[in-house]
């Protein structure tokens, strides 16, 4: 924690409905007192803009792309900083992190080189980036990872949004399985610092009483030191 400030990184899969779930939370926190501010990357800061036009080019290869969407992560962090100590949130929610920036590095790699990539060389992968971002980033009390199973519904929530750039990622069933293959090994190390939440349709007001709740009990639990 940043003082009093319980630091929620919020990922998933694309399409499974992390923002909108992530704004009904933050809503129902407030509701009970609580001061809840978000950031998301990739950003409108300046390496945001560039991790966007330069990473999602067709021309850019899976590990480039990787890299400047790190790369915004880390430079995004001091803004980030400045946020929580200006304001002082009770929550402050992250719509993706660097943790997003390495998963969906080593999907489009598997997918696009067909390699395959072990549990092993995620946490390792995550450790280095932790190590030499030490002092940059900010690290997460707590991670909530929001997946859908259902792909068709999946699809029609994507098929809903505005079109973006970043489209032919979101319709890649193939390149969302090694997204979520690898969100569920990190979900799982973290054991009671992470919450896995299936966003199926007509879950959402419940979903997000439930994640409300957890993450008021965790800020509680970390703030008493337990």
């Amino acid at each position: 924690m940043l003082g009093q400030t319980f630091v929620v990184v919020w990922e998933g899969v694309d399409g499974a409905g992390k923002t909108t779930l992530m704004k009904e939370t933050s809503r129902l926190i407030s509701r009970r007192g609580y001061t809840v501010e978000h950031y998301k990357t990739p950003s409108n800061s300046e390496t945001g803009k560039i991790a966007k036009s330069i990473g999602n080019s067709p021309d850019v290869d899976a590990f480039t792309r990787m890299l400047l969407f790190l790369a915004n992560t880390s430079a995004d962090s001091k803004i980030i900083k400045n946020i929580i100590r200006e304001k002082k949130p009770n929550f402050y929610f992250i719509d993706r992190y660097y943790l997003c920036s390495i998963v969906y590095g080593l999907a489009l790699i598997e997918k696009h080189q067909n390699k395959t990539f072990s549990n092993q060389h995620l946490e390792a992968i995550f450790k280095l980036v932790e190590e030499l971002g030490d002092g940059i980033f900010i690290k997460p009390d707590y991670y909530v990872i929001v997946s859908l199973e259902d792909e068709e519904a999946r699809m029609r929530r994507v098929m809903s949004k505005d079109l973006t750039e970043e489209r032919r990622y979101e319709l890649d069933t193939e390149l969302q399985q090694h997204v979520k293959k690898h969100y569920r090994y990190f979900m799982e190390k973290q054991g009671n610092k992470a919450l896995w939440v299936e966003n199926s349709d007509n879950l959402l007001y419940k979903n997000a009483e439930s994640t409300a709740e957890h993450l008021i009990i965790a800020r509680s639990r970390k703030v008493d030191g337990k």
